[in-house]
């Protein structure tokens, strides 16, 4: 039963009002008055049960389903960021990435990016990271981690992995997994080989990226839309160009970005790659408004190779500690390439081809405009080595053919890579199956150049027969070069502790820069050092229980990944300390276009 207070007093009305409202007694389960009658409302209870009952579940899935990373440190550039600085080149307004995992560490708690290379044409911009928003370092990627999906499914070959450190528990680490249980495996030429044990010899077999992880590990060499203002002023001469002198191809530099035009003609005349990037040492000489002196003869030089360069190591912090050891483009020779280019055919008929080079091989791709049939072949005029296409059982195939989207003329986005041993193609982002595209070859790819057959010197070409084309993009990509050796050398090391060889940098720069080089007798020597082991560098045990089974991980940034390859203790990892499989990029680091902190829409999504 409810009681209400009684207002009881002798003082007059006017008294009255000055003095302060009597309180009513409130009854104690009267349910909207009080403290307790808050928390005993219904609406209030419900709301108070599912934000518990809701952190409960997060607690759970968190524990039993998923759980949210930051990645610290760049071993897995490009595919994941940690800590580093987005920028924008001064010179050839690229957008690219420098790494600043050092920045605010334990042991420099105040140490900052002094200066990053632009990767494709080495300017260096200076870090203003007082003062300009885009040279802030940002936070690494944020990740979520699909800790159920090993219960009810094996680890797959380059699944991107989190794990406990097997030589300290304490610590998280995330890589690719590169070796599963029972594996012999053998790292050569940048790539992963699995050796099986017949008859007391080992056979090796080489292991291929899923044609969606490549695409996502494939990093840019060159683009024409990317050239620079500098360069132009100075005519650095065009990458892209016939060569041969024909005049099936014209540039039109009258735009923003050149455009490449073929006119109809019965042979086909190749516009074809040179490798015409800047050195660091070079652009004093160009901000001068010269050309370097290599340019400034009447012929052309060849072109030198293309390098395991990583513009996100290509940095160097306040202390002068740089993040690569040398100034130049990559100290191993990376031969599995790929070409990305934007083409509009203005002909009903004829052939559209392109192709890449590999130790001496070209890997040409045709491409019938009419009805879209695409074919596949290996032309070697230069080395001995003699390439197979094989089919899915395992069996030669001597044409390998496959069916494209291409009918007549039209505008398409066209990738083509030569990676892992297998050609592959993408139509407008669709995948090309072929009936036949993976190859075997003899022998180990040693690059190949003469005045007549330029091979490796030109490693990518577009032509066209019988056919007008408009080109108005062209992109040189390459694959992962996953190497053998630890780390890289200090800044002014006279020896390169990650190169294969154990050849001084001057030697490596030596062949890598002169083609003339490679017939020399010292050039099968340098190119095949490591490379045709009979043995295998790892074996991976199929533990005596399920949960004791190795795995291998290697980071996608392997000149800077601490990982399987060179742990002093524990080289693998068991399976009862794997975390689970990198699910999603759900916030990567903001922008400050077209307002700040805009979200970095881009790298939202899935990671493979």
């Amino acid at each position: 039963m409810n009681r209400r207070s009684k207002r009881t007093s002798s003082f007059p009305d006017k008294k009255r009002a000055k003095m302060p409202p009597i309180k009513e007694t409130i009854v104690a389960d009267e349910p909207s008055r009080g403290i307790f009658g808050f928390f005993r409302d219904f609406g209030v209870r419900e709301t108070i049960e599912s934000v518990i009952i809701a952190i409960v579940l997060a607690l759970m899935f968190r524990a039993y389903e998923a759980e949210a990373f930051i990645i610290p440190t760049g071993s897995m550039a490009p595919s994941l960021q940690g800590q580093h600085m987005d920028l924008e080149c001064q010179n050839c307004k690229l957008r690219y990435r420098s790494g600043a995992s050092k920045e605010n560490s334990e042991t420099n708690p105040k140490q900052f990016v002094d200066s990053t290379y632009c990767p494709i044409c080495q300017y260096k911009t200076k870090v203003y990271n007082t003062k300009e928003p885009d040279h802030k370092s940002n936070n690494g990627d944020r990740i979520l981690v699909n800790k159920f999906v090993y219960d009810f499914s094996e680890p797959e070959r380059y699944d991107v992995i989190v794990f406990k450190n097997p030589n300290d528990g304490k610590q998280n680490y995330i890589k690719r997994l590169i070796g599963l249980p029972g594996d012999n495996l053998l790292i050569e030429n940048g790539d992963i080989y699995v050796m099986d044990e017949v008859e007391g010899k080992y056979e090796k077999s080489i292991t291929r990226k899923p044609p969606e992880k490549l695409k996502n590990v494939l990093q840019t060499v060159d683009d024409t839309n990317h050239i620079g203002e500098r360069l132009t002023d100075v005519q650095w001469p065009s990458r892209w160009q016939a060569f041969d002198g024909s005049n099936q191809w014209t540039i039109d530099n009258t735009g923003e970005n050149p455009v490449f035009r073929s006119s109809a003609q019965p042979e086909p005349h190749w516009l074809r790659y040179r490798h015409y990037q800047p050195l660091k040492n070079e652009w004093s000489t160009i901000s001068s408004g010269l050309l370097p002196t290599r340019f400034r003869n009447n012929k052309l030089p060849p072109g030198r190779l293309i390098g395991d360069q990583y513009g996100y190591n290509d940095g160097v912090y306040q202390d002068n500690e740089a993040l690569v050891s040398t100034q130049n483009l990559g100290l191993h020779w990376v031969g599995d390439l790929g070409l990305e280019f934007w083409v509009d055919i203005q002909s009903s008929a004829g052939t559209l081809m392109f192709d890449v080079v590999e130790g001496g091989v070209h890997f040409v791709c045709e491409i019938d405009i009419a009805s879209g049939k695409a074919t596949l072949s290996a032309q070697d005029d230069a080395s001995e080595a003699k390439v197979t296409f094989q089919n899915a059982n395992g069996n030669p195939v001597e044409t390998p053919t496959g069916k494209t989207k291409i009918n007549g003329a039209g505008s398409h986005h066209i990738m083509y890579v030569n990676a892992d041993d297998r050609l592959n193609l993408w139509i407008d982002n669709k995948y090309v199956e072929f009936d036949a595209a993976s190859f075997s070859r003899n022998g180990i790819p040693i690059p190949t150049y003469s005045a007549e057959e330029p091979g490796d010197a030109e490693p990518a070409g577009i032509a066209a027969k019988n056919a007008d084309l408009e080109v108005t993009r062209i992109k040189v990509l390459r694959d992962l070069y996953y190497t053998s050796v630890k780390g890289q050398g200090p800044l002014g090391s006279p020896v390169s502790t990650e190169n294969e060889t154990g050849e001084s940098i001057s030697i490596i720069e030596g062949y890598h820069r002169d083609p003339e080089s490679w017939s020399t007798a010292g050039a099968e020597e340098f190119f095949t050092a490591k490379k045709g082991q009979t043995e295998p560098m790892f074996r991976l045990e199929k533990g005596k229980t399920r949960e004791k089974d190795q795995f291998l991980p290697m980071g996608d940034n392997s000149p800077r990944s601490l990982d399987g390859r060179v742990w002093d203790g524990e080289k693998f990892v068991e399976r009862d300390m794997l975390i689970g499989r990198a699910m999603l990029i759900y916030w990567p680091h903001t922008l400050n276009k077209p307002v700040k902190y805009f979200p970095n829409f881009n790298r939202m999504g899935f990671i493979k």
